[in-house]
């Protein structure tokens, strides 16, 4: 069981460098959507129909992207002033509840979420902008961030690894 559990939590992870690396495409998708639409508007007097939509697919998917990366580097936001006051031994099971509840709240997300892309392929939802396409293919994205991002709060609940300031010590597998 140790051995599968080990190689799911490695692709976990590799899922999540590969989406990491995917969300700075996307960044790099934004600048130069945005910079080319201002020359092509500005200085050949030729607006593109395609790098609003650009930008704001590549701004969704990017975020949901890079958000369980964010969320195994622990960079999501976190309050922890009055946690960080308690001794180390009263502080674990503060971070532990957290950590549940970061789970809690993006599983919950990734459910509501996932629910709405099955009515979204069911119903042939599509994205009424100049270009139409299935709203699927951006809301998908949503579903991954969230679901991904519950699994590192899951795997940081493992009491036996949290230290204090909540840090794993590097490992939350």
């Amino acid at each position: 069981m140790g051995t599968v559990l080990s190689a799911l939590t490695r692709a976990h992870d590799g899922l999540t460098d590969v989406s990491f690396q995917f969300s700075k495409l996307c960044l790099g998708i934004i600048v130069f959507s945005y910079c080319f639409e201002v020359v092509s508007r500005y200085f050949f007097n030729a607006p593109t129909w395609w790098a609003d939509e650009a930008v704001s697919y590549s701004l969704s998917i990017g975020c949901f992207t890079m958000l369980p990366h964010v969320t195994r580097m622990k960079g999501h936001v976190a309050v922890t002033l009055l946690v960080e006051l308690l001794p180390a031994s009263r502080a674990r099971p503060v971070y532990w509840f957290i950590y549940l509840l970061g789970f809690l709240a993006c599983g919950f997300a990734a459910w509501i979420s996932l629910d709405e892309n099955i009515r979204q392929v069911v119903k042939g939802v599509q994205l009424m902008k100049v270009e139409p396409l299935p709203k699927i293919w951006i809301s998908a994205w949503i579903t991954y961030g969230f679901a991904s991002s519950a699994l590192y709060f899951l795997r940081f609940l493992d009491y036996r690894k949290i230290v204090a300031g909540g840090e794993t010590g590097g490992q939350i597998s």
